[in-house]
């Protein structure tokens, strides 16, 4: 979560070799130079809707398959 309330949800399938293959970082420097807090970046996306900037919160869960 970043600190104006932005929240982001990436998935494992997403960047699993085996499935999406696509990157998700949490950036803490840009261009060489620190960032204040950390970003989080989800590499390939057009629009960057998933960009989060300012992170003060992350959490990271495993959700079991129901069914």
């Amino acid at each position: 979560m970043g600190v104006d309330g932005c929240r982001a949800l990436v998935s494992y399938g997403e960047f699993a070799p085996g499935s999406g293959n696509r990157g998700a970082m949490l950036a803490v420097e840009q261009y060489g130079a620190p960032l204040a807090r950390p970003r989080l970046v989800v590499t390939g996306e057009v629009t960057g809707g998933r960009a989060v900037n300012d992170v003060v919160e992350l959490d990271v869960v495993r959700v079991e398959p129901t069914g």
